[in-house]
């Protein structure tokens, strides 16, 4: 019988190549509204337009799967995405290009929840890890060598924008071919906001709180880069480097919140990165290869908090009660992404390119806070109540994917206690 991972390779190979394609694209625009001179408020509407975009997809895209298929959404989801990318060298005006990359996000979140949705049918209880961690790495890796790229173009021409619509266009093509059965649908549902919050208000603030995070990073790290003037290569470099500490610690960071209290690990990632920011904002007045060793470590130590805040909410939660959660907790990220791009885009406009990384470093001390005091509201849970880590990131769908999601009718009966 043919490996279920190996027989999957379509569906990687077109996660890797539109991954590569969101990469390249959100440091390209980024870098082109700076020289178009959008002004930074629109900047950042403009570029969280893709966010906009992704929440509303989250909605739409599951109804539109179940009634006409996984590979007619991939494919016009695929078309959708280049087609909006061939329009900014078209028309290089501000409100057409946030509408476009409104587009490019409900675009992606399609491809997103497709990709999803058939690995999940492809994995059984005990392949599930695998495909995540697989999945996980392709996207990663998409990404940063989209970032990587750009090196390849200063920024002034649109020659890599084509390249972008060709690599997304390309995702598609052994999708489309497959002769494997598209699997089943079901959209997954999605507990109340006041449920999550009760069961974990700080993944739930937490959430928000890296969706915004988050955001900020992809959408506006490029722009941050070029308004100090660095050189295309440079700019690359910045963008990569956040990307590989991502991809370096995700693992050691969540292992460490294995065995300890996860909330000790949330508050000291969220330390670090603050030390991180403040060392990357300071940086830019010294040396430029001491900001891409903060920039490592920045990204090195906020991306896991997104799987972090997850695991910590599956903590109290049974495995039949997974896949809800987390599509809300998903969704709250969602959300928090929405306001990233344009409050920077705006505090960079008032407050000068510095607010880059001030702002962020703001939002960690919050971050750090809320935690310390919901450390003194809650008890810690034994080490051997806690769940495993997972590393994650997509849609709502990806919680499916998840090892401990659950949906037999004898799973364990609700771990919630009630959050005084």
């Amino acid at each position: 019988m043919q490996n279920p991972l190996w027989s999957s390779w379509p569906l990687f190979f077109g996660i890797s190549f539109f991954m590569t394609g969101n990469g390249l694209q959100a440091v390209l625009l980024g870098v082109r509204a700076e020289q178009l001179a959008f002004g930074d408020i629109i900047t950042g509407l403009v570029m969280g337009g893709y966010y906009f975009g992704y929440v509303i997809g989250t909605v739409l895209i599951p109804k539109l799967v179940s009634q006409v298929g996984h590979i007619r959404v991939f494919g016009a989801m695929s078309a959708l995405a280049s087609s909006s990318i061939l329009i900014h060298p078209v028309l290089e005006i501000a409100p057409v290009w946030m509408v476009m990359r409104m587009l490019t996000g409900f675009a992606y979140v399609g491809m997103f929840i497709v990709a999803e949705s058939w690995i999940n049918d492809r994995a059984s209880n005990e392949t599930r890890g695998k495909f995540l961690s697989v999945y996980m790495i392709v996207q990663m890796s998409g990404l940063l060598l989209g970032n990587y790229l750009f090196v390849l173009d200063d920024g002034t021409s649109y020659v890599l924008l084509l390249w972008v619509a060709i690599i997304v266009s390309c995702a598609a093509i052994p999708i489309m071919l497959t002769a494997a059965a598209a699997p089943e649908f079901t959209a997954p549902e999605r507990a109340s906001l006041r449920w999550v919050y009760n069961v974990s208000p700080l993944a739930a603030v937490g959430m928000a709180a890296i969706g915004f995070q988050n955001a900020v990073v992809f959408t506006m790290g490029a722009v941050y880069a070029a308004k100090l003037g660095l050189s295309s290569t440079h700019v690359s470099y910045f963008m990569v480097a956040i990307f590989a500490g991502a991809m370096l610690l995700q693992y050691p960071i969540g292992k460490l919140s294995d065995v300890v209290d996860r909330r000790t690990v949330i508050i000291l990632a969220h330390i670090m990165s603050l030390v991180g920011a403040g060392l990357a904002a300071a940086a830019v007045f010294y040396n430029y290869w001491l900001l891409l060793v903060a920039a490592l470590l920045y990204g090195g130590v906020s991306t896991p908090l997104y799987s972090l805040y997850l695991a910590h909410a599956n903590d109290f939660i049974t495995p039949r009660q997974v896949v809800s959660t987390s599509s809300m907790l998903i969704m709250i990220s969602g959300l928090g992404a929405v306001l990233g791009a344009p409050a920077v885009g705006t505090a960079m406009a008032f407050f000068g390119v510095h607010a880059y990384f001030v702002l962020q470093m703001i939002m960690h001390i919050g971050m750090i806070g809320f935690a310390v005091y919901r450390m003194q509201i809650r008890p810690p849970l034994p080490n051997e109540a806690q769940g495993p880590y997972v590393t994650m990131r997509g849609t709502e769908v990806a919680a499916t994917l998840l090892p401990d999601a659950e949906w037999e009718e004898d799973a364990a009966e609700d771990k919630q206690q009630p959050d005084g």
